[in-house]
């Protein structure tokens, strides 16, 4: 079946011939794409693979396809709706922005084929950071926590890092080089090289300052010698900033100036649902819905922060769940998160057995003013409801397999019509939500 996607979908594309761009990644690939595609919209006909970025999401969007389930039946009509794709679909479009996520070490899960279906000619990555790192722990045999972190954390900047070494002297790869293991890819990318910072004074792209308010975010940066200022009417956390300036080293690479991508952004900003989208919530609270994907350390951490720089006037109120697929690296950075929550947050609603595990000990070790632990979203409801009070900013953050906190986030809205901007709608995700406790 795979082999069979793959081999339709690169037919297509060469049909096609798009200039392609690979985003890669732990965390932010959408958020990133999305601003990308905000951008070259503007100049160009582009098709985004809007967060499908697996081995079968990524071919199926190249053809155009979907699956409604994953029945022997709908698998069939996809293999014969391919063959007569290609025959038929001549649509052209000038630029593909395609997610490229990984979740292990080996094929066909990881970097090295999803290269075997899609060849880019600009590639970036957001981060490496642990995300399904339990998918690479029976590689590892060093029983120590943080030197067992070091290596996986290796392992994976070996695979993400692919998408940039496997591009030509004539592409162009673009480096957070703030994040360490993308740093170090540096020496083996061939491709030209497009550096953004906040640290390096040196870099193409360098942040200079960041700026926080209730209804906005503002970043000024250099390029080139020059001062530039994004202005986004919408408060962010502070790793926006390499999102943005990620996006508009991508969008240069491709012919768009940097003047050009500012108003672009600033004009067209918006956010994929789940992925801090804030709402007005009941008893005139502020939610902040963050429930989409699997968590990962560093934009939980930079949540927490942004909930507490911005929720000051407020009671800040986290709804956090499990940080799941960790593996052997669960409990090192649950534990992180509840150091956290300890300096930022002033109530806090744990759901999930990973949580209840080692963030509850934490904070009641140390008289967290509010805590409250439960196993499940169903047990934590009445909780959740009872415990909200007036004007608090609520933080709703944690991984989606089984929790599915957007019904955290449902239940709190002031206006129901809202629930239609949240993520995971249509009628598959409400038969699965039904099956979730």
């Amino acid at each position: 079946m795979l082999w069979y996607l793959r081999f339709f979908a690169k037919l297509q594309l060469k049909k096609i011939k798009p200039l392609i761009i690979g985003v890669g990644g732990a965390s932010g690939k959408t958020s990133l794409s999305n601003f990308i595609n905000i951008v070259l919209e503007n100049k160009f006909k582009v098709k985004q693979g809007k967060g499908k970025n697996s081995e079968t999401g990524i071919p199926l969007d190249i053809l155009g396809l979907q699956l409604n389930n994953y029945s022997h039946r709908e698998w069939l009509k996809v293999m014969l709706l391919a063959l007569v794709k290609v025959l038929t679909d001549w649509t052209k479009y000038d630029i593909y922005i395609a997610e490229m996520g990984i979740d292990s070490p080996v094929e066909p899960k990881n970097m090295s084929y999803l290269l075997k279906i899609i060849k880019p000619d600009i590639g970036v990555l957001t981060n490496i950071l642990l995300e399904h790192s339990v998918y690479f722990d029976a590689l590892i045999s060093e029983e120590d926590e943080l030197k067992r972190q070091k290596q996986i954390l290796k392992l994976t900047a070996e695979q993400e890092g692919l998408l940039l070494t496997s591009l030509n002297e004539n592409q162009t790869a673009v480096l957070n080089i703030d994040d360490e293991n993308i740093h170090h890819l540096q020496e083996r990318v061939k491709a030209k090289i497009t550096t953004v910072s906040q640290k390096d004074p040196k870099a193409d792209f360098k942040i200079e300052n960041i700026k926080n308010f209730v209804d906005k975010f503002l970043l000024h940066f250099k390029n080139e010698g020059k001062d530039y200022e994004i202005k986004i009417a919408n408060p962010l956390p502070a790793h926006f900033a390499y999102s943005f300036l990620l996006t508009i080293a991508v969008c240069k690479a491709a012919g768009v100036s940097v003047t050009d991508s500012i108003a672009s952004l600033e004009i067209g900003f918006s956010l994929p649902p789940g992925r801090m989208s804030v709402f007005k919530g009941i008893k005139n609270t502020v939610l902040i819905d963050s429930s989409y994907n699997n968590a990962t350390l560093v934009p939980m951490l930079d949540l927490l922060s942004f909930v507490e720089e911005v929720g000051k006037p407020r009671r800040r109120v986290g709804i956090i769940g499990d940080m799941r697929e960790l593996g052997t690296m669960s409990k090192l950075v649950h534990e992180k998160v509840a150091e956290k929550i300890l300096d930022t947050l002033d109530l806090v609603i744990l759901v999930g057995p990973l949580t209840q595990q080692y963030i509850l000990p934490i904070l009641k070790k140390n008289d967290f003013p509010a805590v409250y632990s439960f196993l499940n979203f169903t047990s934590a409801k009445s909780t959740i409801l009872e415990q909200i009070k007036p004007k608090d900013m609520i933080l709703i953050k944690g991984s989606q397999n089984t929790l599915f906190l957007e019904r955290a986030v449902e239940m709190l809205l002031n206006n129901p019509q809202d629930k239609d901007r949240l993520c995971r709608r249509g009628e598959y995700w409400d038969k699965i939500r039904e099956k979730s406790l």
